[in-house]
C-alpha cells in the first residue's frame, strides 16, 4: 500500500509571497490622493455649478431691475400718459439683456398707494406672473393714478435655470414648466398735472 506524500498540514509554498505582496500593497500610499479626489470631486463640481447658476440668476435679476428703473424714469417725468401692459413690457424688455422670450415671460403691474394708510389694492397679494395671465386667472392691474400720487410698479419675469440638476436649481421654487420667478418692485410719484388729476 502506497502512502501519499501530500500532508494535510503542509503549507502552500506561495503563501509567504502572497502575504508579502498584500503587506506591501497596504503600506503603499500612491493612490491616496486619487481616492480623495474621486470622493470629493462630485461635491466640488456641484458647488461650481451652483455658483455659476447663482451668478447668472443675479445678473438676470440686475438686468430686470435696470429695465424696470429705466421704464419708471420716463413715467416719473410724466412725459407720456400711462402706457398699457404690452407697452410697459416692451419698454422693460428693450432694456433687459440675455433673457430670451422676455415678452412672453414678463408681467407688469402698476398700482397706486394710499398715503394715509400706506396700503394699496394689491397689498399682501402675490405678484402676477406671465403664467397667471396666460391661464386667464386675472388681468394685470395698470392704474394711472392721480397727480402727485405714490405709485408702485411690480414686474415678474419667469426664467429657466441653466442646469436643472445642480443643488441651487433643485432648491428654487419652480412652476409646472420648470421656470422660477424673478420679481422686482419700484416706487415713483406722479408728476403734478394741470387740474390735479
Amino acid at each position: 500500500m502506497m502512502r501519499s506524500n501530500a500532508s494535510p498540514f503542509r503549507q502552500d509554498p506561495m503563501r509567504p509571497r502572497r502575504s508579502g505582496l498584500l503587506r506591501r500593497f497596504k503600506r503603499r500610499e500612491d493612490g491616496a490622493s486619487t481616492i480623495a479626489a474621486v470622493l470629493f470631486l462630485p461635491f466640488f463640481i456641484m458647488i461650481m455649478a451652483a455658483s455659476v447658476e447663482i451668478c447668472v440668476l443675479i445678473f438676470k435679476q440686475t438686468m430686470l431691475d435696470r429695465g424696470v428703473e429705466m421704464t419708471t424714469r420716463v413715467m416719473r417725468l410724466g412725459l407720456d400718459a400711462m402706457p398699457d401692459h404690452e407697452e410697459l413690457k416692451r419698454s422693460i424688455c428693450n432694456n433687459v439683456a440675455i433673457v430670451s422670450n422676455c415678452m412672453d415671460d414678463l408681467a407688469v403691474e402698476v398700482y397706486s398707494v394710499n398715503r394715509n394708510t400706506w396700503t394699496s389694492t394689491k397689498a399682501g397679494t402675490r405678484a402676477l406672473c406671465a403664467d397667471g395671465i396666460e391661464e386667464g386667472v386675472n388681468d394685470p392691474t395698470i392704474e394711472s393714478g392721480n397727480s402727485d400720487q405714490l405709485m408702485l410698479m411690480r414686474a415678474c419675469l419667469k426664467v429657466e435655470p441653466m442646469m436643472s440638476l445642480n443643488p441651487l436649481a433643485l432648491a428654487l421654487a419652480k412652476d409646472a414648466s420648470g421656470k422660477t420667478a424673478l420679481i422686482t418692485t419700484t416706487a415713483f410719484v406722479n408728476e403734478p398735472r394741470l387740474g390735479g388729476t
